[in-house]
């Protein structure tokens, strides 16, 4: 039973048109990023058919220039700015209609309260972590047949923004496709889980538009917090915020493994238990 509920549900939240939609929105973006940072390439290509004109083309290569690898484009920027959005778009707010139409009284008859909310739990996180990746996969694919997939050189880190103490910088000199393999599979789940905190907001909301931006704002507003304990230019601080850590560059202080741990079983923990024991718990009194 458990089995083919999860496969309603993940077939609902993957053949939706708002998770067309997303996967749409997320690839223009990303190509939009391409655009932008393709004219660099040739301009800074251009530059070389002088006498050494541009030393610094060497630097250039697939791993700064896709969109993972540059915080500058009006791309890049957009995109790890509205992502919150594109992936509880897919289905993080199909609860809130189920709940107001009565849907989620016959599947709770039908398939049990807990079956029904766990596939329901599996299917927002799917939604959201291909709706995530799939842009960035899309860029990094498209950004591969027009970049040089040289290895990067520890030289050109100012160019590259891995430093000496950035999140997986020896992965990054000596397997840089590891290491994007690594951070999408970061972005993967933490896209899943970001989906997945819509899903539990949408049990304690009636309007769907809410449990779609209520998250959004939620990860903002803990982004802006920030700039009040980063405070002394003498210490070297780790990147709290999922808004910066989740790029695979970093922008201004360095990722942490501790940090995006921590940060992923406590949404982890914290929706599970709305979802499957608060909202199951509900339900039955």
């Amino acid at each position: 039973m458990l089995k083919n509920v999860v496969k309603l549900e993940t077939h609902k939240a993957l053949r939706n048109k708002f998770f067309y939609l997303s996967l749409i929105v997320g690839c223009a973006i990303t190509f939009l990023a391409f655009l932008y940072d393709l004219n660099i390439y040739r301009i800074d290509l251009s530059n070389t058919q002088g006498e050494g004109i541009n030393p610094m083309y060497a630097a250039a290569s697939l791993f700064n220039l896709w969109i993972g690898g540059e915080p500058f484009s009006l791309g890049s920027t957009i995109y790890f700015f509205i992502f919150p959005l594109l992936v509880t778009i897919p289905y993080g707010w199909s609860y809130c209609e189920e709940k107001n139409n009565g849907y989620n009284r016959v599947m709770t008859v039908n398939a049990g309260s807990r079956n029904y909310l766990f596939a329901k739990y599996i299917a927002a996180f799917w939604s959201g972590a291909l709706a995530m990746v799939v842009p960035l996969l899309f860029n990094f694919f498209i950004s591969s047949l027009f970049f040089p997939a040289v290895l990067p050189e520890p030289i050109y880190c100012t160019t590259n923004g891995i430093f000496y103490d950035s999140l997986m910088s020896t992965i990054y000199y000596s397997m840089p496709l590891l290491y994007v393999f690594v951070y999408l599979l970061i972005d993967f789940i933490f896209g899943g889980l970001i989906a997945c905190m819509s899903f539990a907001i949408a049990c304690f909301v009636k309007y769907r538009i809410i449990a779609v931006i209520l998250p959004f704002f939620l990860l903002l507003g803990f982004h802006y917090i920030r700039q009040f304990l980063y405070i002394s230019p003498e210490i070297r601080y780790k990147e709290i915020s999922p808004l910066y850590f989740l790029r695979p560059v970093q922008v201004v202080y360095r990722a942490s493994w501790i940090v995006i741990l921590i940060e992923m079983i406590v949404l982890l923990l914290a929706t599970a238990f709305l979802v499957l024991i608060r909202e199951r718990k509900h339900e039955i009194y």
